[in-house]
């Protein structure tokens, strides 16, 4: 299994989204990943990372949760906060297609 930083770096969009545990949105949220995922797979890929310890706040400027951001090449392409739906991060991820 390849780790956060590895598939960040693919030449497929990566949508990351940082979660908080315990988070009020955390379930409905895991459910339109897998939606997601299961759409862009081979295109595009999508990891859900829980913060649990604050530990990725600094690296990845999380003011936040959640925070999705849209990586390509190890590169940050675009960043939301906040309640989104699953027609907007599929957004995200079109414009990087």
């Amino acid at each position: 299994m390849k780790t956060l930083k590895e598939t960040i770096k693919e030449s497929k969009p990566t949508l990351v989204v940082f979660m908080h545990p315990g988070s009020q949105d955390a379930v409905d949220i895991k459910y339109m990943v897998k939606a997601i995922e299961d759409k862009y797979a081979g295109k595009a890929n999508t990891a859900r990372v829980d913060d649990t310890h604050g530990q990725l706040k600094v690296e990845y400027r999380l003011e936040e949760y959640p925070t999705y951001i849209l990586f390509k090449e190890g590169q940050e392409l675009m960043r939301e906060s906040g309640a989104k739906t699953e027609s907007q991060l599929e957004e995200m991820i079109d414009r990087a297609l």
